[in-house]
């Protein structure tokens, strides 16, 4: 009987008895009593410093960046159109004003005059400044028409033959036929208009107190906010203030309405033809007429933003160099916690309101009023901004922050936020998936376990 020949090792692929499987590596590298445990430990510090690491770095929010415009020039206004591709500015040049067409980074010349205020409408923008000054343009802005009005009775001739010294601070209009103007008139005292068409009404009553309004803007339910501020007439010394001198500001809400009233008219005969005579009747018209109700006197500082509020609490959230306010449907007035005190304010696309201040400090900081929420938070943005933010504007997707001096702008994608170049977005995401990875290595080595007959 032959013997079986013995197996040829050459027939056998080399090291496949020496070579142990990877996995089957892995979970001698990772028991508790082998000597390569180090390897554990050496893994979960690494993830620890990378965590606690992007943690930190997370605290910083994407998508801002300077981004300086107009280097030659001090913005004073700019309104962008819907999809932030074109808008019309202010500006102040060493050869003095002019209103400008941005389409990208190219400039085109409208108007060399001095302007206060630019606002979107439908079709285009509406422009204000001194002396009683509107005109407007539609999208795209090659020239500027100037309106003209006759005041609402008729009785005083056309307003812009008597408006030296009405200084137009700002304007609110959806259409660009129909608004409401703020005005300063020549004793600085704040005051405000209706127009319609070729029709203006004459000025509300300016309040006793010396207020000083910077901005008016109607919210989405029809109802006009205006805010600025007022001095007071007493020194802050319980605050601090020893100068008698030094007399503070203080935020100023007020409400603006708009008021349709019928009037009865003298009577009059008119031919009444089936009676072969004439008919005394009387004629009923209209007269249109605006008022300002004091609504909020704020502590130290001014307001300068009016945003809608997105809660069910209130109908306007109002920020101020102190914090922010938020106005309910009855007028009373709370504050909004966590949201800091700033110099500009405004609402993104999604509803989330953005405010700035100080970008020149050691750990800038914007606040943030997220949409449905009842509180603030701050976020941490990258340093580099050297200067105050006095204006903030909606650029399509972006939010814009400029500053008083030349250039001085950074931009900011809310968008980033929420996508994959956000480290927090990220970090949600690898904890997702390393959470996994270790919950199946868990399960695999049970089965494995078992499967051997471990247990």
């Amino acid at each position: 009987m032959s013997e079986d020949a013995p197996a040829d090792d050459s027939e056998m692929p080399s090291g496949a008895e020496d070579t142990p499987d990877f996995w089957d590596r892995v979970k001698v590298w990772t028991r508790q009593e082998h000597d390569g445990q180090w390897l554990s430990i050496g893994v979960f510090v690494a993830v620890a410093l990378i965590g606690a690491a992007m943690i930190t770095q997370a605290q910083v929010i994407p998508g801002y960046k300077l981004n300086p415009l107009f280097d030659d020039s001090n913005l004073v206004d700019i309104a962008w159109n819907e999809d932030g591709t074109s808008a019309l500015a202010i500006i102040d040049r060493a050869s003095g004003y002019s209103i400008i067409r941005l389409d990208g980074h190219s400039e085109t010349l409208i108007l060399n005059s001095a302007a206060n205020s630019i606002e979107r409408v439908d079709e285009g923008w509406i422009v204000v400044g001194d002396d009683g000054w509107v005109a407007s343009c539609d999208d795209p802005c090659n020239a500027l028409a100037t309106k003209s009005f006759t005041e609402w009775e008729g009785t005083t001739g056309h307003w812009t033959n008597n408006t030296d010294g009405q200084s137009i601070v700002d304007v609110h209009s959806a259409d660009g036929d129909s608004g409401i103007l703020l005005i300063s008139n020549p004793n600085n005292e704040a005051t405000v208009r209706y127009f319609e068409n070729d029709k203006i009404t004459e000025p509300a009553e300016t309040m006793e107190m010396d207020v000083r309004l910077d901005s008016i803007t109607s919210l989405p339910d029809g109802e006009m906010i205006a805010v600025g501020s007022l001095v007071s007439k007493y020194p802050t010394w319980s605050e601090g203030d020893q100068n008698p001198s030094s007399l503070p500001t203080r935020g100023v809400i007020v409400a603006v309405d708009v008021i349709v009233n019928a009037v009865l008219n003298d009577i009059g005969n008119v031919v009444n033809n089936s009676a072969g005579g004439n008919e005394t009747v009387e004629i009923m018209s209209s007269r249109t007429t605006v008022e300002m109700v004091l609504v909020h006197i704020g502590d130290n500082g001014e307001y300068h933003s009016v945003m809608p509020d997105s809660t069910s609490k209130g109908i306007a959230i109002i920020a101020g160099t102190g914090g922010a306010m938020r106005i309910a449907a009855d007028m009373s007035v709370t504050s909004v916690k966590g949201v800091p005190g700033s110099t500009s304010a405004v609402a993104d696309n999604n509803g989330d309101i953005w405010f700035a201040g100080d970008l020149n400090l050691e750990r800038p900081v914007l606040g943030l009023l997220e949409s449905g929420s009842s509180d603030g938070l701050t976020v941490e943005v990258p340093q580099g901004a050297d200067f105050d933010s006095e204006l903030a504007v909606v650029a399509g997707d972006e939010v814009h922050f400029h500053g008083s001096s030349e250039g001085e702008r950074v931009t900011l994608d809310p968008n980033v936020r929420n996508s994959m170049q956000s480290l927090s977005v990220l970090g949600d995401i690898l904890f997702v998936v390393i959470s996994l990875v270790i919950l199946s290595m868990m399960a695999w080595n049970l089965y494995d376990n078992w499967h051997l007959g471990g247990w």
